[in-house]
Order: structure tokens, then C-alpha cells, then sequence
């Protein structure tokens, strides 16, 4: 008995935590590997450095519930069981403001002013002796959107646009631009 309520409240508590994730304003939307979809949440400047923040979520839990029973239990289990990797460059993420490209900022160390960050690479944290192990065999592990894990939020941080300008073009790999406007 203890065992099945240990479970029912980890189900309700995964439950709440995706509402959470799921319940921030979208800024923009676009598709993106897998059929996922990469949703613009957060676009913010402040002492002279702009804040953008994605959320790639799995397609099954991109759909509604009603879009859900429609579905033919084949489609919902190749749907659902889908495992979508997210993997690039931190250094191929950027912006453009009057036709110049802006890149992700690095900090005094030369890291990654990014989250989630295992080197160069957007993927899964590890720690440091892992992560030189990895970068040495040149196999870093991508992020996974799955059923487990359906919702991903990174963050990057980047120069704050010149003075003047309130729309930028933002741009992440396997995703169409962002159209943002910049609420100063």
C-alpha cells in the first residue's frame, strides 16, 4: 500500500512540474527536430546583456488531450516512445540585430554563459572528469526530449542589441528564426 502511494504522489508531483514547465508565456514557436516543438519563453535585457530562453517540448506532450484520442493506438505508442536527441554547438546559437550577428556570451573562465553546457556543446551536465573523458573520445550525449523527460529549457546569454533596436531575429539549430521584440 505504502509502495502504490509513494508512486500515485510521484506521478502527481512529475504531473505538477510539467504543468509548471509548460506554463510559461510562449514568446514564439517554432517546430523543431523530431517533430518537437521549440518554444521562444523568455526575452529579457538587463545591465547590458540580453536573456533568451527556449523550451523544446516532445511532440506528445506538444498535443492536447483531445488531439490524443484521436490518435490510433500505434500512432500513440510510436508517438510516445519516440526518444529525440538535442545536440549543437553553443557557438552555432546567435542573433541578429541591423544586420549583424551577435554570439553567445563567455564568462572570465571561457565558459559558456548557457544552460544546459557540457563544453561546447548544448547536452546533458556531467561532471568535469566525465566531461574531459567525452570531449576526448568526441562523443558528448545529446539532451533527450522522451517520455520521461518531455519538456527541455536551455538559456543563453548574449550582448544586449545596440541602442534603438527592439526587434531581433534569434536563432537555435534544427528551428526556423525566432521573431523577437525586446521589452527594454
Amino acid at each position: 500500500m505504502n509502495r502504490r502511494l509513494f508512486i500515485a504522489g510521484l506521478v502527481a508531483t512529475l504531473i505538477s512540474f510539467s504543468g509548471l514547465a509548460m506554463a510559461q508565456k510562449v514568446l514564439d514557436e517554432q517546430y523543431g527536430p523530431g517533430g518537437s516543438k521549440v518554444q521562444l519563453v523568455k526575452a529579457k535585457v538587463r545591465n547590458g546583456v540580453l536573456t533568451l530562453a527556449v523550451r523544446y517540448v516532445h511532440p506528445w506532450e506538444a498535443t492536447t488531450p483531445e488531439e490524443r484520442e484521436k490518435v490510433d493506438f500505434s500512432r500513440m505508442q510510436e508517438l510516445k516512445g519516440r526518444n529525440i536527441p538535442i545536440k549543437f554547438k553553443v557557438g552555432s546559437v546567435f542573433y541578429i540585430a541591423d544586420g549583424k550577428r551577435y554570439y553567445v556570451l563567455k564568462d572570465k573562465e571561457g565558459r559558456w554563459l548557457a544552460s544546459p553546457v557540457a563544453g561546447d556543446y548544448i547536452a546533458e551536465p556531467m561532471d568535469q572528469e566525465t566531461l574531459a573523458k567525452r570531449s576526448k573520445q568526441g562523443k558528448m550525449p545529446a539532451l533527450l526530449l522522451d517520455e520521461d523527460h518531455p519538456v527541455k529549457v536551455l538559456w543563453f546569454k548574449f550582448p544586449a542589441p545596440p541602442e534603438g533596436v527592439d526587434e531581433i531575429e534569434f536563432q537555435v539549430p534544427e528551428a526556423a528564426p525566432f521573431d523577437v521584440e525586446l521589452g527594454k
